[in-house]
C-alpha cells in the first residue's frame, strides 16, 4: 500500500510537469497518454526540477522508478510505442547512507522514560520494547493483533512487507513490558487465559495496541510518542521507530550475531539489504580503533 501511495504521488508530480510543458492539456476530463510517447525531454525536465528542489538522490531514483513503471505499463497496454531513451539507459548510482541508530546507553535511557504508573506509559513502553527487542517495522507493530502473540511459547507472529510472515522470539524486557501492559489492561480471566496460550474469543482479531478506544493505534501516534521521548532525552531530535529498528540490528551485529540471523529477524528478502548494517558496525570498529590504539594516531 505504501508503494502504491508513493508511486501515485510521484506520477502526479510527473504529469503536472507534462501539463506545464504543454505535453498534456490542462484541466482536461480525459487525457490522451499517447502524447507521452518518446518524451525524453519531459523526463529530463522533471528530474532536473526535483534536483533543483533539493530532493535527495534516493528520492530522485524513486521518482525515476515510478516513471519507468508507468511507461512499462503504457507500453504493455499498447498505448505508447516509444519509451524515452533515458528510461531504458542505466539506472545510475544511488547514495548509500548509513542508517541512524542510537548506542546502547541512549537506548537504555530512552526506554526508561515512559511513566509505567499510567496506562499510556505502559502502552508506550511495550511498543518501544517490541520495536527494539524484535526489530519491528512501524506497520508491523501497529498491525499486531492479540492473535499474533503467544506468551506461553514466547513467540510473536509478524506480517511484514509483501505479506511475508515470520515468527520472532518474544523474550526478556520486551516480554516483561508486554505482560505488564496486558496485565493492567485485560480482565483477570482473559489475562490468565492469554498467559496459558489460550486466546479468549472476545480478543480474536482485536488490535494489540489501541489509540482511541477500540481503534487500532495510528502510525503517526507511535511516531509522535517516540519524538516526544526523544526530545526528553537531552533534546534528541529525529528519533523514529526506524531508529530503534536500526539500533536493534546494529547492536545484534556488534554483539556477534551472524548476518543471516539478523536478516531473518528483520524480515529482509535479500541479504544485500541487511549488509548495510555491517558497514555501520565496521565504522564503529574503526572509530574505536582510532581512539584506543596507541599506534593508530601516529602522524609520522
Amino acid at each position: 500500500p505504501r508503494t502504491v501511495s508513493a508511486y501515485r504521488h510521484d506520477l502526479t508530480g510527473f504529469l503536472a510537469t507534462a501539463v506545464k510543458m504543454g505535453v498534456l492539456p490542462a484541466n482536461a476530463r480525459s487525457v490522451d497518454l499517447r502524447r507521452l510517447s518518446g518524451q525524453r525531454l519531459l523526463v529530463r525536465a522533471h528530474l532536473a526540477k526535483l534536483r533543483r528542489d533539493g530532493r535527495s538522490r534516493a528520492t530522485v531514483a524513486r521518482h525515476l522508478a515510478s516513471i519507468r513503471a508507468l511507461y512499462r505499463f503504457l507500453q504493455l497496454s499498447g498505448v505508447v510505442t516509444e519509451v524515452p531513451a533515458n528510461l531504458t539507459e542505466g539506472r545510475g548510482g544511488r547514495e548509500r547512507r548509513l542508517p541512524r541508530d542510537l548506542n546502547e546507553q541512549l537506548v537504555e535511557r530512552l526506554l526508561a522514560l515512559p511513566d509505567i504508573t499510567t496506562p499510556r506509559g505502559r502502552r508506550d513502553l511495550a511498543m518501544l520494547e517490541l520495536i527494539y527487542g524484535a526489530g519491528l517495522r512501524l506497520a508491523e507493530l501497529t498491525g499486531l493483533d492479540y492473535d499474533d502473540i503467544d506468551l506461553s511459547e514466547g513467540r510473536l507472529r509478524v506480517l511484514g512487507k509483501g505479506n511475508r510472515e515470520r515468527l520472532l522470539p518474544l523474550l526478556g524486557c520486551a516480554d516483561q513490558a508486554l505482560r505488564a501492559y496486558l496485565a493492567a489492561r485485560l480482565a483477570p480471566t482473559d489475562w490468565r487465559d492469554l498467559q496459558d496460550g489460550i486466546l479468549p474469543r472476545n480478543l480474536v482479531g482485536k488490535p494489540l495496541f489501541e489509540g482511541r478506544v477500540g481503534k487500532r493505534i495510528a502510525h503517526r501516534t507511535v511516531q509522535q510518542r517516540l519524538e516526544h521521548y526523544g526530545r526528553k532525552l537531552v533534546g534528541l531530535s529525529g528519533v523514529s521507530p526506524h531508529t530503534l529498528r536500526h539500533s536493534f540490528a546494529t547492536h545484534l551485529l556488534d554483539g556477534g550475531a551472524g548476518i543471516r540471523i539478523v536478516q531473518e529477524l528483520l524480515g529482509h528478502r535479500h541479504l544485500a539489504t541487511t549488509q548495510i548494517y555491517t558497514h555501520l558496525s565496521r565504522a564503529r570498529l574503526r572509530d574505536a580503533f582510532l581512539k584506543a590504539h596507541p599506534r593508530a594516531r601516529r602522524k609520522d
